[in-house]
């Protein structure tokens, strides 16, 4: 019979001097619990650990962001000493920053619900801003450091290129930097995690949204100057002053030319041409091809005669027309056109010493506006047109050449200068076009043209222009405001939208009479009370807008059906009397159905617009 594997018989005996058979060491309670407490131990210190480094890390990208406001301060001012030590304390804290929020533990903590993304956002966070600092802000630093403002202001009518043109690589770098920065930002997801991270992640975004289309346009203008200023071959310009005394779409009366013309840095100015004696000629019709509907809206004036260069509101149209004059009066190629006002003239003037005139006057960045854009009217007043003209074409002639002579000549200061040049361009009172179809491309591409206003999906742009209708110089005194408003009104879902003009003419009447002629112009023969400013205001809306009615004070205001290419245009004439305030409004249906922001581009006209949003009543809207 066959014994069980129970039967004592076959148990194994025990080894020599080991007793009983252990139980196995994973069976015992104890070492579970050992194990427990070991892995409780551990994850608690790494669960201090990876805090304790959070918190550092908070402490130091909050230390870095409370240095960036210093950094943009000093770069602004070209105090690049001062941010250049500010930039490496910045780097020290991003740098730390990142280096605490990599590493196994911290990987190992994101893993964790809730906390894990908290711990995933502040890495991606701390990772972002120490690039940011690295591959944009040191690199920028370092160009302007190369960069001494002393040496790159000209000297003798002399620009140094070469620091320009060693910039280029670093700004492509540091604007192809700042777009994967965006990326990033954009991908680092801050749903459920607490407010600081999300707040920070915001403040970061905002950043790099205000630098990145800034790195853009430096990276389009930096590259261009070099060869704008000669460095390829000798380049030639037409510099046109706009006088917005005597207001046009663009800005105002193109009343005065100079040539510069440029070799390998070196600036040299011509004497200046005024239109009233440069035998410029008026044509029977326009010289150049004028775009679909213009001719319309203003009859007889673009393109016949160069001073009205500038009635439509885009400086490819006034570039063309001023090109195509100097070709035919001075058999003259040129390859470019710049164009300025003496407001943006007073914003130069800040950045120089103040300017003596042989009449005894100085200008300065505050009189200038007044000396050129009135007082040199009231100096002049024989009552001989011709020999007024002459006289004040003098004074601005004197004023350009001496100017001219300051900037090139070293006398200047630069971050004051860069400053003013950059006002002036926003303000559209700077302009440029270039007969190179790339760099005009470029230009294009940034914005950076002074054409008509462009709608995208989220906003509607309208353009209101202004344009004299007396031939006068009365613009001076006018006050101007504009108000913009939107509402949801129709069955169709298209947006109401209203822009009201407020229009001041701050001449008193009781000083009407002792105005001078160059500032009246021709109000006897245009049948106007003295000193009265007669205007067009003209509305561009957006393209497929429909236009469905006007007001002047008040009262329904007939307009016509007209367009200026694909743009429905809406065209007033009014008069404002010495002393008096007349208001007009537009009203227009956006293109498509839905909502969407409203601006306004307007002619930048001697005293600044003031430009704000109103409630719009379902109840006035014209067409509903």
């Amino acid at each position: 019979m066959t014994a069980s594997a129970d039967s004592p018989a076959l148990k194994p005996e025990p080894a020599p001097g080991t007793g009983a058979p252990r139980r196995s060491i994973l069976r015992r309670w104890w070492f579970w619990a050992i194990v427990v407490v070991a892995l409780i131990v551990a994850a608690g210190a790494s669960a201090a650990y990876v805090g304790t480094r959070a918190l550092e890390a908070k402490t130091e990208l909050e230390s870095a962001q409370a240095l960036v406001p210093q950094l943009q301060s000093e770069a602004m001012a070209l105090d690049l000493g001062a941010a250049d030590a500010t930039l490496e304390r910045v780097m020290g804290h991003t740098s730390r920053a990142a280096d605490l929020t990599d590493g196994v533990l911290w990987r190992v903590g994101e893993g964790f619900p809730v906390l894990g993304k908290n711990l995933t956002a502040v890495r991606e966070l701390a990772a972002v801003t120490d690039q940011v600092m690295t591959e944009v802000a040191a690199p920028l630093v370092g160009v302007a450091g190369s960069i001494d403002p002393a040496s790159f202001t000209p000297v003798e009518q002399v620009v140094d290129l070469e620091p320009l043109i060693a910039a280029v690589p670093a700004i492509e770098e540091a604007t192809v930097a700042v777009g994967r920065a965006v990326e990033a930002v954009d991908s680092i997801d801050t749903e459920g995690t607490i407010g600081p991270i999300a707040d920070a992640r915001d403040k970061l975004a905002a950043l790099l949204a205000e630098l990145a289309p800034t790195l853009e346009t430096l990276n389009t203008i930096v590259p261009m100057l070099p060869p704008a200023l000669g460095s390829e071959a000798p380049r030639t310009y037409v510099l046109m002053f706009q006088n917005p005394a005597e207001s046009r779409a663009l800005g105002g009366t193109a009343l005065s030319f100079a040539v510069i013309t440029v070799d390998n840095g070196a600036i040299d100015l011509l004497p200046a041409v005024p239109t009233s004696r440069a035998g410029f000629p008026t044509y029977p019709e326009s010289i150049v091809p004028l775009p679909d509907g213009v001719n319309e809206i203003y009859p007889g004036y673009l393109g016949t005669f160069i001073a009205n260069a500038t009635t439509r509101p885009s400086f490819g149209t006034a570039a063309a027309i001023t090109r195509e004059n100097w070709r035919r009066s001075f058999g003259m190629e040129i390859d470019g056109v710049l164009s300025a006002d003496p407001v943006a003239l007073g914003y130069v003037m800040r950045a120089t010493d103040p300017i003596p005139l042989s009449n005894g006057d100085v200008l300065t960045g505050d009189s200038t506006v007044t000396v050129l854009l009135n007082s040199v009217y009231r100096w002049f007043n024989s009552g001989d047109t011709t020999l007024d003209n002459i006289s004040q074409d003098a004074v601005y002639a004197e004023a350009v050449e001496a100017t001219f002579d300051q900037l090139t000549g070293g006398q200047v200061d630069p971050a004051i200068l860069v400053a003013a040049l950059l006002q002036g361009w926003e303000e559209r009172r700077l302009l440029f076009w270039s007969t190179n179809p790339q760099e005009q491309a470029q230009l294009e591409a940034n914005g950076l043209t002074g054409e008509l206003p462009v709608s995208d999906d989220e906003t509607d742009r309208v353009g209101l222009y202004f344009h004299d209708n007396v031939g006068s110089k009365l613009n001076y005194y006018l006050q101007q405001s504009v108000a913009l408003g939107t509402a949801s009104c129709r069955d169709d879902g298209r947006q109401s939208n209203r822009v009201t003009v407020e229009l001041t003419n701050t001449v008193d009447p009781a000083d009407a009479a002792t105005l001078s002629p160059s500032i009246v112009g021709t109000w006897k023969s245009e049948g106007v009370p003295r000193a009265a400013q007669r205007l067009w205001v003209v509305l561009y809306a957006p393209p497929g807008a429909s236009i469905t009615g006007a007001t002047v004070d008040g009262e329904p205001a007939a307009i016509a059906d007209l367009h200026d290419t694909d743009y429905p245009v809406a065209k007033l004439v009014v008069l404002v009397r010495p002393g008096e305030t007349v208001t007009l409004t537009y009203d227009f249906a956006s293109a498509e159905p839905g909502t969407k922001a409203l601006e306004a581009q307007v002619t930048p006209l001697v005293n600044p617009t003031e430009i704000v949003t109103k409630p719009l009543d379902c109840a006035t809207v014209a067409g509903e």
